[in-house]
């Protein structure tokens, strides 16, 4: 199905109704996308998930510990692994314009990028630990001791991931976005099995329990798996015939630079997104400090990795969208671009009105999924996870849009915002509405609800105004 054949007719804004030839186009390639980001997202949640089996008081400390120790993972392995972005947007252009060697010659250069990016992105990552998690560890001493251990571990996962994504964005760019699905399958499945052994141990096997640490080697073992797989797919003779990837003649310093270019503020704004996310999880623990039982950490851990089955596949509707409007500004068509856009808007709100339902309807036993073993945990997080829920609509709006502007090439403006809501909003918002004004989780909660709803707003008005149309990549 070809991305580019429809007419290029202007989007029609105020309206209910789908333009299903579109929605079909976005949902074969976003269905892949989805399935592969939460397959993807697992391989981070078994390792809340089943630690937080372990006995009560080690389960709840030891998910206080990843509510510091993934944020602080995504942040560095994150802005490196921004190279996707720039990788993803040139490749889909050049593959809607029918040159498909100089696609391949964009994954060349991007690989080149990623191996140098993800090596020193795992140095710095393993700098980072020790200080990091000094200051932002304010729940309990087990917090910070467990999640310098488990972070440290992960950060060795760095370079796998990195060069992974630069190897996704390119079949996300060509349309191809299964592939990464059939490596993240096997990611997941492995990583599962793993982490069982090496979290509770295995005495037949003489696997001694590591229990958190035991996590954090299952999903590093885990990248590296997937990364064979996606390589190995691009060596297969059809795409090396197609799209002459692997040769040094593509080399070319003006590709690379703008694959920096389109990483930098993207990666910048991965970098204060988790930022953001660290200060929000230490003002959380400031409601923890003192009592020892890391419940309130626990809990908004337990509710962002709930926000996150949301987030998750919004991300990959928007990755889907942002190939979709590359895909059509390449072809000279502007119109059919900002269609892509708001159709998956309207596809995405329609979809998370279930889930919002079930969250405002059922937030302890969805909070229990995760924290069997406290029920402190869930009764805590119940009401936060409400106040989230009803901010679903304008998370679609935010995160499909903000996708759909990298796919033009919009990253520095994608970065201003997201630095400006951080430092304006979230940070100041959620340590004045938690601790300060004694909130409670459900304060500091409140903020992250005012953060969305204002990102949601400004990129739909940026995306509105149609600037976007006339970036050249």
């Amino acid at each position: 199905m070809d991305l580019t054949s429809p007419p290029d007719t202007p989007p029609r804004l105020w309206t209910l109704r789908l333009e299903l030839p579109l929605v079909r186009r976005v949902l074969r390639l976003g269905v892949w996308v989805m399935l592969a980001v939460i397959t993807q997202f697992f391989v981070n949640a078994a390792d809340t998930f089943m630690v937080g089996r372990l006995e009560a008081k080690t389960a709840t400390a030891s998910q206080a510990a990843l509510g510091l120790g993934m944020p602080l993972f995504w942040g560095v392995g994150g802005f490196f692994a921004a190279v996707s972005f720039g990788t993803q947007a040139l490749v889909a252009r050049r593959y809607a314009a029918g040159d498909h060697r100089a696609a391949g010659a964009v994954l060349w250069n991007a690989l080149w990028i990623a191996l140098a990016a993800g090596l020193l992105g795992g140095a710095l990552g393993h700098a980072l630990v020790d200080p990091a998690m000094g200051y932002f560890a304010e729940a309990s001493e087990a917090q910070r001791r467990l999640g310098a251990d488990y972070t440290r571990i992960r950060m060795l996962g760095i370079p796998g991931m990195v060069l992974t994504f630069a190897y996704k964005a390119f079949y996300d760019g060509i349309g191809r976005t299964y592939v990464h699905l059939w490596a993240a399958l096997a990611m997941n499945l492995f990583n599962i099995g793993l982490n069982y052994l090496l979290i509770f141990g295995s005495a037949p096997l003489g696997i001694p329990a590591l229990e958190l640490r035991g996590a954090g080697i299952a999903s590093v073992t885990s990248t590296y798996l997937g990364l064979l797989i996606i390589a190995a797919v691009s060596l297969r003779r059809a795409d090396r015939r197609r799209f002459r990837a692997y040769r040094p003649a593509n080399f070319d310093p003006a590709a690379a630079a703008r694959i920096v270019r389109l990483m930098l503020p993207s990666g910048s704004a991965t970098v204060i997104l988790m930022g953001g996310f660290l200060l929000f999880m230490r003002f959380v623990g400031m409601l923890d400090a003192g009592s020892g039982a890391n419940t309130y950490t626990a809990a908004a851990k337990a509710i962002m990795d709930t926000a996150a089955l949301c987030f998750m596949p919004l991300l990959a509707f928007g990755t889907a969208t942002a190939t979709c409007v590359s895909q059509s500004l390449g072809a000279g068509k502007p119109n059919l671009a900002a269609r892509y856009g708001w159709e998956a808007v309207r596809l995405g709100i329609y979809a998370m009105g279930a889930v919002m339902a079930a969250m405002l309807l059922w937030p302890e036993p969805i909070l229990a999924f995760w924290a069997p073993n406290d029920p402190a945990v869930a009764t805590e997080g119940a009401n936060a996870l409400r106040t989230v829920a009803v901010s679903l609509p304008l998370m679609v709006v935010g995160l499909v849009l903000s996708q759909a502007l990298y796919g033009a090439g919009a990253n520095l403006f994608v970065m201003l915002v997201e630095l400006t809501l951080h430092v304006g909003v979230l940070v100041p918002a959620s340590y004045l509405f938690g601790p300060v004004l004694g909130g409670g989780l459900e304060g500091v909660f409140a903020a992250a609800a005012l953060y969305i709803a204002l990102l949601g707003a400004v990129m739909g008005w940026k995306f509105a105004t149609g600037s976007w149309r006339r970036i050249r990549l």
